[in-house]
């Protein structure tokens, strides 16, 4: 069945997975103060609790495109990032339990979703990629050698930044623009593991539209990352502009520049 698409029951679950998702966006976006008694924990600063809600709003907006989307291949490079992060998240719940706020229904909803995530994930991978047959779509445009080699090095950057960060916090913490506890500064590592997951995953794939829902997650999420900086200028250390928001608006403006030019070949080509 090599049709491309996308089964019945990964729509079904990702479409339960996008509540989740779209529900922690609202209450650590809007409502950073209410975190210890809506969320697994109490987050602070703001930065960090807006931060997450982001992140999880692009990864939202991926799953949803599994949920109602026509084609698997366009959506399978997020299975493996989400593996990688879910796994992570559950790490970090066993290496800092006393932080929760245990006997809660946002801790149990928490710990229910990361205990069974890192192997549903996974396995709905391997069940769905059956239907793949590797072939461009209709005025598909195949990504540069250059542009996939670039991108599996900066993933692989990114992967050894995240495992060392995850192993080692106190060596994440001290150089990070606003306070970090040891579990945020991991749960912050499980994060940015889905960019450098993402980004050897879609490497691997020369197809253009294999790589489009990466780009526009990751877009929307570090977007209103900066809105959020905007908003929470006293949580910087070391003011609004830094190493790291400076790394951030280089990534931004290269996913677009990248997106609107392969976009742009697209539709000459049709």
């Amino acid at each position: 069945m090599k049709n491309d698409s996308i089964l019945p029951l990964t729509r079904v679950i990702t479409a339960v997975v996008v509540l989740f998702l779209v529900a922690a966006f609202g209450i650590l976006f809007f409502l950073p103060d209410r975190t210890g008694e809506l969320f697994a924990w109490a987050i602070k600063p703001h930065m960090s609790s807006m931060y997450f809600g982001s992140a999880y709003l692009g990864g939202a907006w991926i799953l949803a495109q599994t949920a109602f989307g026509k084609r698997w291949h366009r959506v399978q490079a997020v299975f493996p990032a989400v593996t990688v992060f879910t796994i992570a998240m559950l790490v970090a719940t066993l290496l800092h339990w006393d932080r929760f706020s245990l006997g809660t229904i946002p801790f149990m909803a928490w710990l229910i979703l990361y205990i069974i995530s890192p192997f549903l994930i996974p396995a709905l991978w391997i069940y769905n990629r059956r239907t793949d047959s590797n072939l461009p779509e209709e005025s598909d445009l195949n990504v540069s050698t250059t542009a996939r080699l670039v991108t599996r090095i900066f993933g692989t950057l990114v992967l050894v930044f995240v495992l060392l960060g995850f192993i080692f916090p106190n060596l994440l913490i001290p150089i990070w623009p606003w306070t970090l506890s040891p579990l945020t500064a991991r749960v912050l590592c499980g994060w940015l593991s889905v960019i450098g997951t993402g980004a050897w995953a879609i490497s691997l794939d020369p197809r253009w539209t294999a790589w489009r829902a990466i780009l526009e997650g990751i877009f929307i999420a570090y977007s209103l990352i900066f809105v959020a900086a905007a908003m929470n200028p006293a949580d910087f250390s070391t003011g609004i502009f830094n190493w790291y928001t400076a790394l951030m608006g280089i990534m931004l403006i290269a996913i677009f520049v990248f997106y609107v030019s392969m976009e742009s070949r697209r539709r000459k080509a049709r």
